[in-house]
């Protein structure tokens, strides 16, 4: 290395900024000897770890020692007379220019953070340099060029990034432990997903989601997959434009290809380049979506699979925006980390849903049968499953026109819950039909009910209530096993529960049962209920009991201005069962 293109003029205050001697030093009057010794000049710049540069007046490299040509990555004769494009065009160099010119204009040093690629470094990564910059002045103080100390800090850099990461990383997964999967409802939990997700890791994240019948699929490379997306999150900036993107509910189809279908069919993180040269991000998305992210400065994606017991159940894409760095492998492995212990929380709910759901649907569809009271009668009903948080459970109604003209009239509930209680109370139901059919007044059907329910090893108790009405006589014989007593609503005057002899529960052993008859004026309304209609887990059931019997009821009008005046006491409740209704009124 040649320090020839250095003026002794140039050299001189290259010592004194680089502190070596001072202007009132003993050695100062010796400069233009030490200028002339190439050996002395070169201990001072070369045997150092700081890179040093000098740069003209246009910003050109006037001189560099080998620290920074190593640093860059060229000989250190391929930089004289080069700006810094032509030498490390991988760095941010339009600011780091901007620096410069700040101190050849102002004189005021300047300490300038650069970050970028350089040639020796194959691993692709950014390196980062601590520049400190200062003007170089001749005696009379017009500006020679600007002198550059530079310090890489790449590897401090790199272990504060991964203290930070792993400092995210902890803080998410304790807060996921207890933010994601608070409740059953699937909706939510994605929604708990991507609000953990945003914006610590993304500007934007979504949550889409395969139909459960599909998670036990294999999921082929040319599989036309529709996937629904469940939620949503952005930061201020984007939460407008969310109807654009895709807002929650709406299909998303995986295009052939895309690097949203590769993570499905690889199962692994997919990073995109949304906003690269070679467009592949956005590779097969029509113009007016490309517009889209451009005009939002999507620049960067990350798709990551939620695999639930081995199944892939859907995929969490996140966006960063203008302003953003794009995603790291690291960052990519810590969403999919999270992701993993997501997707049981939402296999979980969706599996409870689709049980639930199945449950509900058998349940209204036994409950919908046709049954058409004797006549006398007119009968309302209703059936009011719990809310999200509750499973179905095994409620039931039925009216039955019987073959001597009187109606037979039924309420029961079986214990438990799921798509087994629901079938339960369709033998339950259908026991009770088959003897009432046979004439049995309302006792004897319960004791053949146990004795059945015995016969054919049936676990779970019931609890049941049974009215034969005869309008031939205006009577209603009642017996009960084990159930809540009926609500008599008179034509005039206050309601009324009405006491009955005690009976067991079916399925808890042969013991007999006892019924009462009352007679019934034209006009008078028997509501028959379940208990999820009083029963309430901070209160005694006798006072969900008396609250019904208090409510203004409206005998004469509609009857189902009567279950809607007894639904009214489950407003504000935590209800925690299903509620079955039945009203008759006599003719």
């Amino acid at each position: 290395m040649s320090l020839d293109i250095l003026s002794e003029e140039q050299a001189r205050a290259l010592l004194l900024h680089l502190g070596r001697l001072s202007p009132d030093s003993p050695g100062a009057a010796a400069l233009p000897r030490l200028v002339a010794d190439h050996a002395v000049m070169r201990a001072v710049a070369d045997g150092t770890s700081v890179g040093i540069a000098v740069l003209d007046t246009e910003l050109r490299y006037r001189y560099v020692n080998g620290a920074l040509a190593a640093m860059n990555g060229a000989p250190a004769g391929d930089h004289l007379g080069k700006g810094l494009a032509d030498v490390i065009p991988g760095i941010n160099v339009e600011h780091t220019e901007a620096a410069l010119r700040s101190v050849l204009e102002t004189g005021r040093p300047v300490v300038h953070l650069v970050e970028g690629i350089t040639t020796p470094d194959g691993s692709g990564l950014a390196r980062f340099w601590h520049n400190a910059f200062h003007r170089l002045e001749n005696d009379s103080g017009s500006p020679l060029g600007v002198v550059g100390l530079v310090l890489e800090i790449t590897e401090d850099r790199r272990i504060r990034e991964a203290l930070a990461l792993a400092s995210t990383r902890l803080t998410l997964f304790d807060e996921a432990a207890t933010r994601i999967g608070t409740t059953l409802d699937v909706r939510q939990t994605c929604q708990e997903l991507t609000e953990l997700l945003v914006p610590r890791l993304a500007d934007l994240a979504v949550v889409d989601v395969l139909d459960f019948e599909h998670h036990h699929s294999p999921i082929h490379p040319h599989q036309a997959l529709q996937l629904r997306r469940l939620a949503l999150s952005a930061v201020p900036g984007l939460a407008g434009a969310s109807h654009r993107i895709g807002a929650p509910g709406s299909p998303v189809v995986p295009r052939p290809g895309s690097d949203l279908t590769r993570c499905l069919d690889e199962q692994r993180p997919v990073v995109s380049d949304l906003l690269g040269a070679d467009g592949a991000g956005l590779h097969g998305l029509p113009p007016e979506r490309i517009a889209l992210h451009r005009e939002l400065g999507l620049h960067s994606a990350c798709h990551v699979p939620l695999t639930a017991r081995h199944d892939v159940i859907g995929v969490v894409s996140l966006v960063r925006t203008t302003g953003s760095p794009p995603f790291t492998a690291q960052e990519a492995d810590l969403a999919g980390e999270l992701a993993l212990r997501a997707a049981n929380s939402i296999d979980n709910a969706q599996r409870y849903s689709h049980e639930r759901r199945s449950a509900v649907l058998l349940q209204r569809a036994l409950l919908s049968d046709p049954t058409v009271p004797g006549p006398g009668v007119e009968c309302a009903r209703r059936y009011l499953p719990a809310g999200a948080a509750a499973e179905i459970g095994g409620d039931w109604y039925d009216s039955l026109a019987l073959p001597d003209g009187s109606t037979l009239l039924t309420v029961g509930d079986v214990m438990g819950h799921g798509l087994d209680a629901a079938a339960t109370m369709a033998e339950y139901r259908s026991v009770i039909r088959t003897l009432a059919l046979q004439g049995l007044p309302p006792e004897a059907i319960l004791d053949a009910a146990e004795r059945t329910v015995q016969a054919l090893g049936q676990e779970r108790v019931a609890t049941c209530l049974t009215v034969a009405y005869s309008p031939a006589t205006r009577t209603a014989a009642l017996a009960t096993a084990g159930h809540l007593p009926p609500l008599l609503i008179p034509p005039d005057g206050p309601p009324r529960l009405i006491d009955l002899p005690v009976g067991p529960p079916l399925g808890a052993g042969p013991r007999p049962h006892r019924s009462r008859t009352l007679r019934l004026r034209p006009g008078s309304v028997l509501l028959l209920y379940t208990d999820g209609l009083v029963e309430r887990r901070d209160e005694d059931i006798d006072q969900g009991l008396a609250a019904l019997a208090a409510l203004d009821f409206a005998p004469a009008g509609p009857l189902e201005s009567v279950l809607d005046t007894a639904v009214a006491l489950l407003v504000g409740a935590r209800v925690g069962d299903d509620v079955s209704l039945l009203a008759v009124r006599t003719a």
